[in-house]
């Protein structure tokens, strides 16, 4: 059983956009609220996210670069905060964190595909 469970969760870090689809599916067939179930589906995504990248870093360059991923989201934390701040609007932290966490969805987003096609493009050169 525990490896069954290892194989579905390795496979959700390694296609995190398996976890959006199937969470999506299911929220939306509990709650029948498509936009509930697309920020849900997307705030689960991003912890996939960060660990997929983390494990792509190391398969390609042979070595972790996670506190890049922490500077990151603190520097997203900082300026979605100064945002904020200017705008004189209610400054409480779950909105921040609520709305840096979906900052690093679209930011994951990115730099999955990108390391997902820089390492392809190095797999084929390399053979």
């Amino acid at each position: 059983m525990s490896s069954v469970l290892g194989a579905v969760i390795a496979t959700f870090i390694t296609v995190p956009y398996l976890v959006f689809f199937v969470v999506k599916k299911s929220i939306y067939k509990v709650t029948r609220k498509k936009r509930k179930a697309f920020k849900i589906s997307t705030d689960v995504t991003t912890f996939f996210l960060f660990l997929s990248i983390e494990r792509m870093t190391v398969e390609i360059w042979g070595q972790s670069y996670y506190w890049v991923l922490i500077l990151l989201f603190i520097s997203g934390c900082v300026m979605i905060t100064v945002m904020i701040w200017k705008n004189d609007l209610d400054l409480s932290m779950g909105k921040i964190f609520r709305l840096n966490w979906r900052l690093q969805f679209l930011l994951l987003t990115f730099g999955y595909f990108s390391l997902m096609t820089y390492g392809i493009i190095e797999r084929i050169l390399e053979a």
